[in-house]
């Protein structure tokens, strides 16, 4: 399997817990950016020709920032760079407020399938708060429009944890969002990364948030009551339909090839690892003269794959694959991680059933507890 992943890192504003790479920008260098990235889109379908593509995802960022236009003249170069199997996976991201009918429309008409809309929250105080652009209304609004537009696989992003928040309004968040009757939820935890304002503040003692216990009750509850709604957990934050997973993001978890295309973005394709320049101006100078812009480049040692696949097919409810690890490595799980096995099993941590080793419901609580237990320092020579 390969997947394709675009960035485009342009937003309206910066959130303040947000740490992807995004930025606002003005108009002639968002041009200049999509014309250095066609001439990447060119690269790597010259590298992958004859390959088959099993899914395209755009991020960002705020994709749905480019004009309908530019929304039409990448993806449909997207679409026909690359050689992708018959009924592809082509989910674009997009923010509440960035959307209008033409988008929606000029979406549609270049191929895309899946929307993950960013609605975060369903309450205009906590909104405001964490510095999103949009309102409660304008999220229903958006789900209208792609609905319209013909798209009916709508991912829903939502966010528990927030400032000031409390489990029972994350409770009306969910009874909320339900009703719009998305076919897929990712529910995650607000993480502080570092070089946010976010981060800042609370350093500062000026942001306050939700006690440990309720974040826990809030995550706890979002894996009772979506279940409940029809939607099957298949990852620690990740809810869907019968069969709406998102496939782009189970590539990730399962370590396939994908491609990163755009400034900021990561690969992983041939056992490379690589990421391009978060430098907007270098990213655009290079690719304007067809030359790679990367920020680093490394191969990927057995050992590493191995930390890889276990570390994240761990999120995946089903787990991981124990023959398909063999397969990959002609060893088994066992013979490389006994020890770090039997002790997780013993605390009730993980278990194996029926061909696969997986997080225990206490297990999917403390996953970054279990995650690290399989990440093996470097050897030194």
């Amino acid at each position: 399997m390969l997947g394709v992943y675009v960035h485009i890192p342009f937003c309206l504003r910066k959130c303040g817990y947000c740490d992807f790479h995004s930025t606002a920008a003005a108009p002639p260098v968002i041009e200049a950016y999509l014309q250095a990235l066609a001439n990447e889109i060119e690269f790597w379908a010259r590298q992958t020709a004859g390959e088959l593509c099993s899914t395209l995802y755009i991020g960002g960022g705020t994709p749905t920032i480019l004009t309908p236009g530019q929304l039409d003249r990448i993806l449909t170069k997207l679409a026909a760079a690359f050689n992708f199997e018959p009924g592809f996976e082509f989910t674009v991201e997009a923010n509440p407020g960035t959307l209008t009918p033409e988008k929606a429309q000029a979406l549609a008409q270049a191929g895309a399938n899946r929307i993950s809309l960013g609605a975060q929250a369903f309450d205009d105080g906590l909104l405001q708060k964490i510095g999103r652009a949009h309102t409660v209304g304008q999220i229903h609004e958006s789900v209208g429009l792609i609905r319209k537009a013909g798209i009916d696989n709508i991912n829903l992003d939502l966010i528990e944890g927030l400032p000031g928040q409390s489990l029972d309004q994350w409770q009306a968040a969910l009874a909320q969002a339900v009703q719009l009757k998305p076919s897929h939820f990712s529910c995650y935890s607000l993480i502080l990364e570092e070089n946010t304002p976010f981060y800042q503040a609370y350093q500062e003692g000026e942001l306050t948030l939700p006690p440990e216990e309720e974040t826990a009750a809030m995550f706890a509850y979002t894996q009772e009551y979506l279940p409940q709604q029809g939607y099957c957990q298949y990852e620690i934050s990740n809810y869907a339909k019968p069969g709406r997973e998102a496939r782009h993001n189970l590539i990730y978890w399962q370590t396939y090839s994908y491609l990163g295309l755009g400034s900021g973005a990561h690969g992983y394709y041939r056992q490379i690892r690589y990421s391009s320049t978060e430098d907007l101006g270098r990213y655009i100078r290079s690719w304007r003269k067809h030359e790679p812009a990367y920020a680093s480049w490394e191969p990927v040692t057995a050992d590493q794959a191995m930390d890889e696949m276990m570390f994240l097919g761990l999120r995946l409810v089903k787990g991981v694959n124990l023959n398909s690890f063999y397969q990959r490595f002609q060893c088994s799980v066992h013979e490389v991680y006994g020890a770090e096995v039997d002790r997780l099993a013993a605390r009730g941590l993980i278990e194996e059933r029926e061909g696969f080793l997986r997080l225990t419901k206490l297990g999917r609580s403390l996953g970054n507890l279990v995650f690290s237990a399989f990440v093996r320092p470097p050897l030194r020579s």
